[in-house]
C-alpha cells in the first residue's frame, strides 16, 4: 500500500471530498498524510516569492485543513471496531500522520511536480451537478498527465457511497499497474473486484473484414488474463471479468456507477505528449462520478 498520500487543497469547505477521501484512505492503510496548497502566482507576476500576508494566510488554510482532515479520519476509524487491543482516545489521531506544506507558482506544474514526493496524489474535481451548472476546469486531467505517481480524482460533495471496484483493461502494459492497484483495493476494502474490456466487436469500417468472433474472443481473454493476475496478487479477493460492448470511455464510466472507484492504467508519455492522457483516460476524468484513479508505476512518468 501507499507510504505517502498527498493531498491538494483549496480552502474551499464545499470542495473537502478530496482532503476526506484522502485521509480515510491514508488512517486505513497507515500512511502520512501530505496536504499541499498553491498559492497561484499570476502569469504577470515577477516575484520569486509570495509576500508575508500570503503566507500567513496559506498557513492558516493550511492548519485549517489538516483539522478537517483528522476529523474524517477519526470518524471513518469511530465506524470500525477495533478488532484486537484498547479503543485509541478520541482526538489523539493515532493511525494518521499529517504534514503541511505552501507552495508557489502554477497550481498544475506545482503539484504535478511536488507528486515526485508521493505514491498517491489526490485532487478534487467538479461533480456531475457543477458540470451541467457552467465550465469544467481541466486541472485534474493537466495533473493526472504530468504527475510522478498514480493520481486518484474525487469528485466535489463525494460521499464514500458504492460498493466494490471496477478496472479497465485493454491488454497493454499500462493495464498491468491498474490491476495491480485494483486489487490491492478491493483486498483493502473486502468488496469484489470487476475488471473490464470495453469496445466495439467490430469496426464498421472493417464490416466483413475482420471476423467479429475474433475481435470478442480477444477481449475474453484479455479480461481472463487479468482476472488471472489479479487473483495471483490477491488469492482472497472476489473477481468478476466482463467484456462490454460500449465505446471504451463510456464503457467504463458506466461499469462504474454505483461502484466505490474506477481505476484505468496510463502510457507512459515523454516530451510534449506529457501533457496529455491517452483519449480514453481524458473523456473518462472529464465525465468523473465516482473517484478515479489513474494508476502507474512508481516512477514512470519520472
Amino acid at each position: 500500500m501507499t507510504n505517502t498520500i498527498m493531498v491538494g487543497v483549496d480552502g474551499k469547505a464545499e470542495h473537502r471530498a478530496a482532503l476526506e477521501w484522502a485521509a480515510r484512505r491514508a488512517a486505513r492503510d497507515g500512511a502520512r498524510l501530505e496536504i499541499v496548497f498553491v498559492l497561484e502566482r499570476s502569469w504577470g507576476d515577477g516575484a520569486d516569492a509570495p509576500g508575508d500576508l500570503l503566507v500567513l494566510a496559506a498557513k492558516s488554510l493550511l492548519a485549517t485543513e489538516r483539522e478537517a482532515a483528522l476529523r474524517a479520519a477519526e470518524a471513518a476509524s469511530a465506524r470500525v471496531p477495533a478488532l484486537t487491543g484498547p479503543e485509541p482516545s478520541p482526538g489523539l489521531h493515532p493511525l494518521l500522520e499529517v504534514g503541511t506544506r505552501y507552495l508557489y507558482g502554477h497550481v498544475g506544474a506545482e503539484l504535478a511536480s511536488a507528486s515526485r514526493d508521493a505514491d498517491l496524489l489526490v485532487v478534487g474535481a467538479r461533480s456531475r451537478s457543477e458540470r451541467d451548472r457552467g465550465f469544467a476546469g481541466s486541472l485534474h486531467l493537466r495533473v493526472a498527465a504530468t504527475a510522478g505517481c498514480s493520481v486518484a480524482v474525487v469528485p466535489h460533495g463525494w460521499t464514500g457511497t458504492g460498493v466494490g471496484v471496477v478496472a479497465g483493461v485493454d491488454g497493454k502494459a499500462p493495464a498491468e499497474a491498474a490491476v495491480a492497484f485494483a486489487a490491492d483495493e478491493a483486498a483493502a476494502l473486502g468488496e469484489p473486484l470487476r475488471l473490464v474490456c470495453v469496445g466495439y466487436t467490430a469496426n464498421p469500417l472493417l464490416a466483413g473484414l475482420v471476423p467479429e468472433v475474433s475481435l470478442d474472443d480477444r477481449r475474453q481473454r484479455i479480461v481472463a488474463a487479468a482476472a488471472e493476475s489479479a487473483r495471483g496478487l490477491r488469492p482472497d479477493i472476489d473477481v468478476r471479468a466482463d467484456v462490454i460492448e460500449a465505446a471504451p470511455a463510456r464503457g467504463l464510466v458506466e461499469a462504474a456507477e454505483g461502484r466505490r472507484m474506477l481505476i484505468v492504467g496510463t502510457r507512459d508519455r515523454h516530451g510534449a505528449k506529457r501533457i496529455m492522457l491517452g483519449s480514453v483516460g481524458h473523456d473518462v476524468l472529464l465525465n468523473v462520478h465516482v473517484p478515479v484513479v489513474i494508476a502507474r508505476a512508481h516512477g514512470e512518468a519520472e
